[in-house]
């Protein structure tokens, strides 16, 4: 009976969450074998509800060692409620990262050129007007394939968010700080080669927070100046 229960209830749950729909467009400039930046525009919508966010997200990439990379990023944040697009300070919000790539497989050479293992570990912290700063640590952990002489490079991948200050308890004497994971997110996708150094991603996932878990479509298009 478990067998059939748990099933059912998880479809359940999927079929009552509310899809993400994201869309993003970015270019990366390369301007050394080291060191490139990237510009990137964000769309996120949940279907039958309206805009989630709008955002635009810039940083560096600089490669230390073979295989292993560091990497900034800021974001500027319209947090949208509804299904029209309104632009208010209090709905604004900034995001700063800062971590480390590093492809597995190449750094320590090993394993087949075309396969990609790659971890990244990133600090975050989040700012917006009324809300209380929050600061996520995120590790991701992805596998991609290059097939040869096929435009399609399939790829997975799963992250994990842990917040830092996700439990604050406030005592006669003291303030108590605690962490906890937020978040879990899986995608499941493929890279489509394009002409003139242009790609496109699609990706189906899941989010799974305490507020349930969210079934996601995601679509990338990215361009290499």
């Amino acid at each position: 009976m478990k067998k059939l229960l748990l099933p059912i209830l998880f479809y359940c749950q999927l079929a009552s969450a509310q899809t993400g729909l994201w869309l993003d467009a970015g270019m990366t400039k390369k301007w050394n074998k080291s060191f490139k930046t990237s510009f990137e525009l964000g769309y996120r919508q949940n279907l039958g509800v309206g805009f989630d966010r709008l955002y635009i997200d810039v940083g560096p990439t600089f490669q230390v060692l073979d295989g292993i990379k560091i990497a900034g990023a800021y974001r500027l944040v319209s947090n949208e409620k509804g299904d029209q697009f309104t632009l208010q300070a209090d709905r604004l919000s900034q995001r700063f990262q800062i971590g480390t790539d590093i492809s597995i497989l190449d750094a320590f050479d090993f394993g087949p050129k075309r396969l990609d293992l790659s971890w990244s570990s990133t600090q975050q912290w989040s700012i917006q007007t009324g809300k209380q700063m929050s600061s996520i640590w995120r590790n991701k952990l992805s596998l991609s394939y290059d097939i040869k002489n096929f435009p399609l490079s399939p790829q997975i991948s799963a992250e994990h968010f842990y917040r830092w200050n996700a439990n604050i308890v406030y005592t006669p004497t003291e303030v108590l700080v605690s962490g906890a994971t937020v978040q879990w997110r899986y995608f499941v996708g493929a890279d489509i080669e394009l002409p003139k150094k242009q790609s496109l991603k699609f990706q189906v996932g899941l989010r799974e927070r305490s507020s349930g878990i969210q079934p996601l479509t995601r679509l990338s298009y990215s361009r290499q100046l």
